[in-house]
């Protein structure tokens, strides 16, 4: 969570009102455009290091645009000579919770507490230690949203656009014509999505967390392939020092057009280091039993892939964090004889984010998974094997606290074998989401 502070003291009304570039400074803070403060500001540094006014000013703008390391220094070097400034011991409290240094940042805000009378000035270091202890798990959350949006999909059912197809375990020599419901069809479409979660300490190390959520779709053309799906997890979080370990129990309900088409229910597990301040590392593990309830037991399957991960944050105004993820994973078919559908499956992830402006990231990601099956389809006497290729890329829009708006683009293509399982799909959409946190 995002450590929301608002400035204790009014400093800008002690700066010097000769100084032109700390008025204007001064003036881009006060609306928020912290980042054009800093590029103000930062040139001069090495001029006007050990200045109170600029420091602080410079310390101010560096952290709120994301350097945080800068803004730390350039408000240490205040408090080195008014260690009594309330307002820069807040900043840089702000500062070591944005750097991952929790218990700093708790240090700084007690520290200003014993410095200060004020009831109202302890009202607001008191609720800025709760927001840090929720963010650190040693506290109770609460977070909840809601998500409605509108698209565009090219092929609602992931079908083939070929009319006909080849299958000679069935008609040997002839080609079947393919109904409109095992082609192609594209549609507008409206979504609706909502959830919650909690997450609640049982001890210093150790927190239960819970959520639910589901998503439903409308599509204007043809409504026989309307999705919807509710998800539930409950699980066990424990963090010492750099490493957490996680295991959940989740359980999924998967419907098109209000019938059951899956639903699944298996346990996820996953270890994650923080390395250093810029690079996360994790390895996970999950199972599923899949259930098909109108296939017969044909398609009822057992699921499970592992996989590593490999997260990294760079440095510079624009903060730009990317991710790569390899898998490996498997899915058995129930009964031995469907394991024509059985198959073993491995991919790699990559993607990643950049912030264009404090309200503004953009976004792409791409994936690519090899499915080799294990055995002869007896329909077209052939062992079916896929290459699936997908691409996303879109932006995320803060126009107020609270609220996003995101624009996004997404591509996948499925090449198989077997022509009837050759598809390409593009989905356009916008989506509006209002989350809730307490």
């Amino acid at each position: 969570q995002t450590l929301i502070l608002t400035v204790l003291l009014s400093a800008f009304s002690l700066l010097a009102q000769a100084d032109e570039t700390l008025d204007q400074a001064a003036e881009l803070i006060k609306q928020k455009n912290f980042k054009p403060a800093y590029e103000l500001l930062e040139p001069f540094e090495s001029e006007r290091a050990g200045e109170i006014d600029y420091d602080y000013l410079l310390g101010v703008a560096a952290i709120e645009s994301g350097q945080v390391s800068r803004g730390i220094f350039a408000l240490e070097r205040v408090l080195a000579q008014q260690p009594n400034h309330l307002s820069a011991r807040a900043m840089i409290a702000k500062g070591y919770f944005r750097g991952g240094e929790a218990e700093n940042a708790r240090a700084e805000f007690q520290n200003i507490l014993g410095q200060s009378d004020d009831p109202q000035l302890k009202k607001l270091i008191e609720d800025n230690m709760s927001a840090v202890d929720k963010a650190t798990g040693q506290a109770t959350t609460f977070a909840a949203f809601i998500d409605g949006g509108w698209g565009f999909d090219s092929n609602i059912n992931s079908a083939t656009s070929n009319s006909t197809v080849a299958a000679p375990g069935i008609a040997p020599g002839l080609n079947l014509t393919l109904t409109s419901a095992s082609r192609e069809q594209s549609s507008k479409y409206l979504s609706l999505a909502a959830g919650a979660s909690f997450r609640t300490p049982l001890s210093k190390n150790l927190s239960v967390f819970g959520s639910v959520q589901g998503s439903t779709r409308t599509n204007w053309n043809e409504n026989m392939f309307d999705p919807s799906f509710v998800d539930f997890s409950l699980g066990l979080n424990y963090k010492r020092f750099i490493d957490s370990f996680t295991i959940a129990l989740q359980r999924n309900n998967y419907d098109i057009d209000g019938n059951r088409f899956r639903k699944s229910h298996g346990v996820a597990a996953q270890w994650q280091r923080q390395l250093d301040d810029q690079n996360q590392v994790s390895l996970f593990l999950q199972t599923a039993d899949l259930n098909y309830p109108q296939s017969g037991g044909v398609r009822d399957a057992q699921r499970s892939v592992g996989g590593a991960a490999w997260g990294h944050a760079f440095s510079g105004d624009k903060a730009p964090v990317v991710y790569l993820s390899g898998y490996y994973g498997q899915e058995d078919t129930d009964k031995s004889r469907f394991d024509f559908l059985s198959n073993e499956f491995y991919g790699v992830r990559v993607g990643g984010q950049m912030v264009l402006n404090y309200k503004l990231v953009a976004f792409a990601n791409t994936s690519y998974e090899v499915r080799e099956y294990d055995k002869q389809d007896p329909a077209f006497l052939k062992t079916r094997e896929d290459d699936q290729f997908d691409f996303s890329v879109g932006m995320r829009y803060l126009p107020i606290p609270g609220w996003t708006i995101r624009p996004q683009l997404s591509y996948l293509k499925n090449d198989s074998n077997i022509s009837l399982f050759d598809f390409d799909r593009a989905v356009l959409s916008v989506n509006f989401r209002k989350d809730f946190n307490w």
